[in-house]
């Protein structure tokens, strides 16, 4: 499996998860019910970024030599590390709500950017046993198993 395909698979759900979240965000009225909210789309992104540095992003700076492109994407990944630390940390429902929405708004972002650019550089940069390779160590670090 294409560890592009895998990825854009997983963003997929990202985009469900945020969709939810976005609905739920201002029927949340107290900090628990927003962290209840916002756990599931934060605990996914924490692992999702760990993978995509590992199948994707080193291998495509090996490959190019470059990390000009990642920069932004790498940035993106702080960012919303960030955010998902502050957000189970918070202990005021409206500020967590702000900080709900800004994470909101970095993803949608930074999913877009991936989808419209980045997975479409790799499969032009990256050769197809890399990119095979990496998306069995994707399957192997998700307990997915690939047709054989």
């Amino acid at each position: 499996m294409d560890v592009t395909d895998a990825l854009l698979g997983e963003h997929g759900v990202f985009h469900l998860l945020v969709e939810q979240l976005d609905d739920a965000v201002d029927r949340c009225e107290s900090v628990a019910e927003l962290r209840a909210a916002a756990e599931p789309l934060s605990i996914s992104l924490l692992g999702h970024h760990r993978v995509e540095e590992e199948t994707l992003l080193t291998p495509y700076e090996r490959e190019t030599g470059s990390i000009g492109p990642l920069r932004c994407l790498r940035h993106e990944h702080e960012q919303m590390n960030q955010l998902v630390r502050l957000i189970a940390r918070n202990r005021d429902a409206g500020e967590m709500r702000e900080q709900i929405r800004a994470l909101l708004d970095i993803v949608r972002r930074h999913l877009a950017r991936e989808e419209q650019l980045l997975f479409g550089v790799a499969r032009q940069t990256l050769p197809d046993g890399q990119r095979q390779h990496s998306g069995a160590y994707w399957a192997q670090s998700r307990g997915v198993t690939l047709p054989g």
